[in-house]
């Protein structure tokens, strides 16, 4: 027996069977797994930016970095037992990793499990002991930078908080804040039904926990290694490059359902818009799935089933037939079966959206459009692409005269390079869009080369510190044209690094296709605007800022560890071509002036700024303190300040300028066969276009500034006779 192996065996024996009866499955890795470990490791040392070898991983780093993601609230594991796993697993770990030996992640996990499930009966039994007490301790719960308990002695204590602070949250969830303290009785039924919330989620993540399979093991314990490199270097099993493709291609083959666990039972949350299942007229959401086969197949009861497996079962092919045991939510005793032939779906909420905005301004009405665009997706066939859709709605914006464009991309994380580059080309009539250095130092020149420009006016980028990647490469190349005004947070994510997928085609694996099997996405570029400028860490600054509780919340890319350094390089001298579009710098202060002039006086910017002071505020408590009356007591205040500000927001009902939506065709065109499928309207009625302009419901308050900003920007451009391409002149060639 190796030191490794008598090292776990002494450390813990698993046990067959939990408190509660249920056998915990041994996980193990497969031989496969053997192979993409060792191919991931070849792949990591010759693909990444970094040069970094796996002799030079830092093997107590990772070691944190697994345990981090296996234990992140650090209530599992105690001191004495991370301590042992760094003695005995760093020193060769490095060793195991080069044969591909995965044994460390399933015995840390083996533990982990083991431990996770006895705390977890254990805090069953502690729910339903619960006693209401007075008391003056204090529960962590802020957990982020906590340390490990010494001993057992000690995590029994964090446990005995932990469940106190539980029932007392939904204790406070539950009770009025506008009513006076509740007597006894209420109060002990309040405490059975937060008792019984309570015992039900940790159920929840009992069976969670137990559902684990040896793929999920591999994807973590591998993604702790590839985040050791950089936090965007990942591993994907073949489940996870699945999600990677629906999201990047924004389609899958299947039904077009939206499934969730209710207790134990696959119900049917949401049918997709023109899909197989909604087509079929025989499923409504709150449906129950109870068997799942395959076309004439034997049918396999899903009850209790782990949702991903449910998934796995109705997922297949194009134009195969799955069929599905159903309880209907209309009548509850009763089942049936239906047949549905699978189809490609296309997940048309997540494409580009287009609305246009009536604003008035010193006397006269104004067309803004504004363009949506949630990620640079696109495909390498026939399906949607970025690029394609924002011209198709720029195209329906010109006919209905709008005289500027907002490019929303405050929620737009990323996605194709060739995208980027491809929609940053749709405002410049040719030249540079980014520049990329790979791993060996050398630079390519990214270039628009296509003359055509589809929007010559006045265009400003709405952004966010959630605009990331792709996103900045556009914002950036626009902005260094001077093609387009940024306006949203101080700064974009800073996210300034290119990763490749690389498939895991090993020749020796003859039970996955291709196209089918796990991957690596590992950073292989750089990317610079045509400035030299990186936007990594710091992002693309905005022209004009508006205040965002985002700048107080840790989700740039300088709060990510392992991120890669800043840098610059030379930039790329063009010249621009004549009559393009590009704003004044003189005219772009002026405009930064009135909109900081409205930030100190428009109500609405008050309600961001107190909005603010109360996030920080309770970002700045770390900790609960254990007793009711006082947890009541900040609740009053909480509830208070809370209802005044949404009072505040309230108020601004009416504000918003009136609208009207633009969807794609392709979603209209799935939007009518959802109505026809519902027996609603025939297929010729459908159109692009709402005929009439309403007043959205809520006010979105940094887009009603983009408006006004624009506003300004036409305004000033008019007076001073700024130098720019007449939209009757533009000319496409």
């Amino acid at each position: 027996m190796n030191k490794f192996s008598s090292f776990i065996l002494n450390l813990f024996i698993l046990t067959s069977f939990t408190g509660y009866g249920d056998e915990i499955s041994i996980l193990e890795p497969t031989a496969l797994m053997k192979h993409e470990t060792k191919w991931l490791v070849q792949a990591l040392e010759k693909a990444h930016y970094n040069k970094v070898k796996i002799q030079d991983l830092n093997a107590s780093k990772f070691l944190n970095s697994y345990l981090k993601k296996l234990d992140p609230q650090k209530i599992y594991f105690t001191n004495s037992e991370v301590e042992l796993f760094h003695k005995n697993i760093t020193p060769t770990i490095i060793t195991y990793f080069k044969q591909g030996n995965l044994y460390p992640a399933f015995e840390i996990f083996g533990k982990y499990q083991s431990n996770a499930v006895s705390r977890l009966d254990s805090a069953l039994e502690m729910i339903s002991e619960f006693r209401l007490v007075e008391s003056n301790e204090t529960y962590l719960f802020d957990r982020t930078k906590a340390i490990w308990s010494a001993n057992k002695e000690q995590l029994d204590l964090l446990w005995d908080k932990l469940i106190r602070h539980g029932v007392l949250n939904e204790l406070v969830n539950t009770v009025d804040s506008n009513k006076s303290y509740p007597n006894k009785e209420i109060l002990n039924g309040l405490v059975t039904d937060a008792q019984k919330v309570l015992n039900d989620r940790y159920t929840r993540w009992r069976k969670n926990i137990l559902e684990f399979e040896s793929e999920d093991v591999q994807e973590i314990y591998l993604s702790s290694l590839t985040q050791c490199f950089d936090p965007h270097t990942t591993f994907m099993n073949l489940k996870e490059k699945e999600k990677f493709d629906q999201a990047m291609n924004n389609e899958f083959v299947g039904i077009g359902a939206v499934l969730t666990d209710v207790d134990g039972f696959c119900t049917i949350k949401e049918l997709l818009p023109g899909g197989p299942a909604e087509a079929c007229r025989e499923l409504e959401p709150e449906d129950i799935i109870i068997k799942v086969a395959q076309a004439e197949g034997p049918f396999v009861d899903v009850v209790d089933m782990k949702l991903s497996k449910i998934v796995d079962l109705i997922k297949g092919p194009k134009d195969t037939i799955v069929r599905m045991e159903i309880k209907p939510i209309k009548s509850p005793t009763t089942t049936k079966i239906i047949s549905i032939v699978r189809d490609k779906i296309k997940l048309t909420d997540k494409l580009a959206n287009a609305s246009i905005h009536m604003v008035e301004h010193e006397n006269k009405n104004h067309k803004f459009g504004v363009i949506e665009l949630p990620s640079f997706y696109g495909s390498a066939g026939k399906g949607p692409k970025a690029t394609d859709d924002v011209e198709e709605l720029i195209n329906v914006l010109k006919k209905e005269n709008i005289e500027g464009l907002i490019l929303d991309l405050r929620r737009n994380g990323g996605g194709y390079l060739s995208e980027a580059i491809d929609l940053a080309g749709l405002f410049i009539s040719r030249g540079p869009v980014v520049q990329v250095k790979n791993t060996d130092g050398k630079i390519r020149k990214k270039f628009d080369f296509d003359p055509k420009l589809v929007w010559n006016m006045p265009l400003i980028l709405l952004v966010s510190r959630q605009s990331a990647s792709a996103s900045e490469i556009v914002t950036g190349a626009l902005k260094n044209h001077k093609r387009a005004i940024v306006v949203g947070d101080k700064s974009t994510h800073g996210k300034g690094t290119v990763q490749s997928l690389l498939q895991m085609n090993l020749p020796f694996n003859f039970m996955q296709s291709a196209k089918k099997g796990s991957a690596a996405k590992i950073t292989i570029q750089k990317y610079y605007l045509p400035s030299g400028e990186s936007t990594q860490i710091y992002g693309v600054k905005s022209d004009i800022v508006l205040p965002s509780v985002n700048e107080f919340l840790p989700i740039g890319e300088s709060d990510l560890d392992n991120a890669l350094e800043w840098d610059s390089i030379a930039p790329v001298n063009h010249r621009r071509t004549e009559n393009e579009f590009v704003y004044d710098m003189d005219n772009v202060e002026e405009i930064q002036k009135r909109s900081l002039d409205r930030q100190k006086m428009a109500p609405e910017f008050d309600y961001i700024h107190q909005n603010i002071e109360i996030f920080k505020d309770r970002k700045n408590k770390k900790n609960a303190v254990l007793d009711l009356a006082v947890r009541l007591q900040d609740k009053i205040q909480d509830t208070n300040s809370t209802d005044q500000l949404n009072d505040l927001y309230d108020s601004f009902d009416g504000i918003s300028f009136p609208k009207k939506e633009i969807k794609l065709r392709i979603v209209e065109d799935q939007l009518a066969k959802s109505r026809v499928a519902r027996g609603e309207i025939d297929l010729e009625t459908n159109s692009s276009i709402e005929e009439e302009y309403t007043k959205p419901d809520s006010l979105d308050i940094r887009l009603h500034e983009s408006l006004r900003i624009m506003s300004d920007w036409l305004s000033i451009r008019e007076k001073s006779q700024i130098s720019g391409t007449p939209f009757s002149e533009i000319k496409e060639i």
